[in-house]
C-alpha cells in the first residue's frame, strides 16, 4: 500500500509500505477511506510545528472500513464502517489520572501522524477501544471530522462565559473556527466569525448556524452586527494564535481569550489588566475525557453538519493539491493564508467518491 511519509520539513513523499495485519489480540486494522488535513499536518510539513518523527506516516483525522481484527475483539467486526480516535493514552500517569489525557506523559510512540504511523495510507492499525461504528445514515466523510470536533468540544468545555448574551468572536473561518461556531451556538452563545480571506469568508457564510454571521474584520463585525464600533469583547476564540497582544487590551471585564493556533508568537500583556479586569487567557489542544464520544454524537445526530464543511476531497496521490488548498505549497516551500475557498480537505487513499 501507499503511505505519505514525513522525512523532514518540506520533504514528504509517498512510499510503498507493507499491508498491515492484526498482530495483537485486540488489534483492529482499518482500510482508510478519508483522512482530513489538519493544521498540525500543515505545521509539521512546513516546519513551523516540528513535532513529528522522521519516517512517520502522517494523518490522524480518519474514517474507514474494518479489514481485520484480533481474536479478542468483540465490539466491532470486519466490514464495519468506523471512525478512528487517534489519541491513545496510558490511563496511569498523573496527567491521565487528573483528567488531562491530552497531555499523557507516555504518549510518545502512540500519537498518530506524529510518533506513530498515521492514516494518510491505505490502512491504519489501532485497538478496539479506539474505533467507533458509524451508523449507516452517516457518511464516512462526515465521520472523518469527529477528531477535530472532539478537540473543539474539549476547548468549549473550558470556556465559562459570564452570560449567554456575552459578545463572542471567533477569529478564523477554517474547520476549527466553523466547528467552534457550531458548538458554542449549541451551548447558547451567538458567535461572530472574523475571516480576512474573501474566498474563505464566502465559503463560511453559507455554513453557519442560524443567527450567526461572518465578517472581514473586527471593526466591520462591531458596526454591522452589534451596531456599536466599540462593542465589548467578552469571549474570543483565536484560531490563528497571533492576536493576543492586539485583542487583550480591548477585552471586557470578566472576559476570556482562548488561543488554539499552533503558530509561534511571543506576546506581551499587561498583567495589571489581567487582575484588575478579571480576565482569563487560556489555551486548548487535543481531546479530553469523553470529548470524542460527545463529538461523535453531535455528528451522528446531525447537530453539527460536518460534511457541509468539507471543501475538497483529493486522492492520496494528489496530496500536494490538498495541502495547497490550505495555503501550504509543498513544492514552493511556502505556507500562508489560503487564497481559495477552502475549509476541511479530505485525503482519500482509495476511491474519492465512496
Amino acid at each position: 500500500m501507499k503511505a505519505l511519509k514525513y522525512l523532514s520539513p518540506w520533504n514528504v513523499a509517498l512510499r510503498e509500505v507493507p499491508d498491515l495485519h492484526a498482530t495483537g489480540d485486540d488489534d483492529v486494522v482499518v482500510d482508510i477511506k478519508f483522512c482530513g488535513v489538519c493544521g498540525t499536518d500543515l505545521g509539521i510539513v512546513s516546519g513551523s510545528y516540528p513535532v513529528a518523527v522522521p519516517g512517520v506516516t502522517l494523518g490522524h483525522e480518519a474514517s474507514g472500513v474494518i479489514a481485520e481484527i484480533g481474536p479478542a475483539v468483540t465490539s466491532v467486526a470486519v466490514g464495519d464502517r468506523v471512525v478512528i480516535n487517534p489519541t491513545p493514552y496510558c490511563g496511569r500517569c498523573r496527567m491521565c489520572q487528573t483528567q488531562r489525557i491530552n497531555h499523557c506523559v507516555n504518549k510518545h510512540g502512540t500519537e498518530s501522524g506524529v510518533s506513530y504511523d498515521g492514516a494518510y495510507a491505505g490502512q491504519y492499525r489501532t485497538t478496539s477501544a479506539f474505533v467507533h461504528r458509524v451508523p449507516d445514515n452517516v457518511s464516512l466523510r462526515a465521520a472523518a471530522l469527529t477528531e477535530p470536533l472532539s478537540c473543539v468540544v474539549a476547548g468549549a468545555r473550558k470556556l465559562q462565559p459570564p452570560s449567554l448574551a456575552a459578545n463572542t468572536y471567533i477569529f478564523g473561518a477554517g474547520p476549527l473556527g466553523l466547528l467552534y461556531t457550531w458548538v458554542l451556538s449549541l451551548k447558547g452563545l451567538t458567535p461572530v466569525v472574523i475571516e480576512h480571506s474573501p474566498a474563505r469568508l464566502e465559503f463560511a457564510r453559507d455554513r453557519l448556524p442560524d443567527g450567526t454571521a461572518a465578517y472581514a474584520s473586527l471593526e466591520e463585525a462591531r458596526i454591522k452586527y452589534f451596531n456599536d464600533p466599540q462593542a465589548p469583547i467578552d469571549i474570543v476564540v483565536d484560531t490563528t494564535s497571533m492576536l493576543l497582544e492586539d485583542i487583550f487590551p480591548q477585552m471586557a471585564c470578566g472576559g476570556t481569550y482562548m488561543s488554539i493556533g499552533l503558530k509561534e508568537k511571543v506576546a506581551s500583556i499587561d498583567t495589571m489588566l489581567l487582575a484588575d479586569r478579571s480576565l482569563s487567557v487560556i489555551g486548548s489542544i487535543d481531546s479530553l475525557h469523553g470529548s470524542f464520544v460527545e463529538a461523535f454524537h453531535l455528528i451522528t445526530t446531525g447537530r453539527v453538519p460536518a460534511e457541509r464543511l468539507v471543501s475538497h476531497v483529493v486522492p492520496l496521490s494528489d496530496f500536494r493539491t490538498g495541502f495547497a488548498a490550505l495555503g501550504c505549497d509543498i513544492d514552493g516551500q511556502r505556507f500562508g493564508p489560503a487564497d481559495q475557498a477552502s475549509c476541511k480537505v479530505l485525503i482519500a487513499p482509495g476511491d474519492v467518491d465512496e
